[in-house]
């Protein structure tokens, strides 16, 4: 049907394509940027304990250093929280790394996301805690098996007889925490036996109150383990109510928080196996940029031989040099402060 063309219908046509436009206009553009000079590196966490501190360290002194923009998202301690803050990663057309500290591998919607990113062109790497490895590139962090085969080796040095084990942990599910558990008894020996794993989801509350339990329920529990860096002061708070219950019971903990460096100190914890958060921090930055620009002499260096895992090792920090713990990673606490404070660090 022929149409005639009116001023007043040339107006609505030109109405109707500025609102076509204009709503064009709004779509999200989630493509990813050309790498350049200076990418962008987003870190995920799996909480927000003090121990991320020294991770943002490093991650901060890696962006100066290798020249690339780098921003920290603390998650919430749930596995929500982290499904949400990778769904923020999707969404940003600016980011061109990710490194993620899983906070549960066997959670599909986390390992769901990781592929996501990867099939939109983002570079996924791990750190602390790894994920299913095709959710990522490489894994940056400790070894978490051979970190609980050092905790169990320094719970038999200090109490060679053996006993009931508690654990405290946010999630037991989580890659790092089933390794050091795992780890740990093997370490140990025969002598020592789990008493039970207590869980708290990343609440500070409820791990306080699980230490409490715990003591409760195993009146005869000779070691207490803190497998996240938050269950460290827990333990060491409970603990110091009962100098009696004290003198008999063996404290080992994981990693340095700044309220476990007092603790340390006065004799609360018997040895902290100290992880380097900081170097995870500063060389997630180095890798991932690497993988951006395609730097394959740096990817080279840093995982030889098509090598999938950097491990950042472990020290174990202890109150005195006189404790019966000795090994060549064993360090006293105020040799560790002294370290902390050349790195700008209160924690590790």
């Amino acid at each position: 049907m022929h149409t005639t063309w009116t001023p007043r219908k040339g107006r609505w046509l030109c109405v109707i394509a500025l609102l076509i436009s204009a709503g064009c206009g709004e779509s999200k553009d989630t493509s990813i940027p050309k790498a350049g000079s200076s990418p962008k590196i987003l870190f995920i966490t799996n909480g927000n304990s003090d121990w991320w501190s020294a991770v943002e360290k490093g991650m901060h002194d890696g962006g100066e250093k290798f020249g690339a923009q780098v921003e920290m998202r603390r998650n919430d301690g749930q596995r929500e929280g982290q499904i949400r803050l990778l769904e923020d990663a999707l969404s940003r057309s600016d980011v061109q790394g990710v490194a993620v500290s899983v906070l549960d591998a066997a959670t599909p919607g986390i390992a769901d996301k990781m592929r996501e990113l990867e099939k939109q062109g983002k570079v996924v790497i791990t750190i602390d805690s790894d994920g299913q490895p095709d959710t990522r590139k490489a894994y940056i962090g400790t070894n978490n098996r051979k970190a609980g085969e050092e905790a169990g080796k320094v719970s038999a040095m200090l109490r060679p007889q053996g006993g009931k084990v508690a654990m405290f942990v946010g999630v037991p599910s989580a890659a790092n925490a089933i390794e050091r558990r795992e780890g740990y008894f093997a370490g140990a020996g025969k002598a020592f036996t789990q008493a039970e794993i207590f869980s708290d989801d990343n609440d500070l509350a409820r791990a306080l109150t699980n230490v409490q339990t715990a003591i409760e329920k195993y009146p005869d529990i000779g070691v207490l383990v803190g497998i996240w860096s938050y269950n460290a002061p827990r333990i060491a708070e409970e603990i110091g109510k009962f100098p009696d219950l004290r003198k008999r019971v063996t404290v080992v903990t994981f990693d340095l928080d700044e309220q476990a460096v007092e603790h340390v100190e006065k004799g609360r914890i018997d040895a902290a196996v100290c992880q380097n958060p900081y170097e995870m921090g500063y060389q997630g930055v180095r890798l991932v940029k690497a993988f951006v620009e395609k730097d394959k002499s740096t990817i080279e260096e840093m995982l030889p031989g098509g090598a999938t895992v950097i491990d950042t090792g472990v020290r174990v920090i202890v109150p005195t040099k006189e404790s019966p713990v000795k090994g060549d990673n064993v360090i006293d606490i105020k040799s560790m402060k002294e370290w902390l404070t050349s790195k700008g660090l209160k924690s590790s």
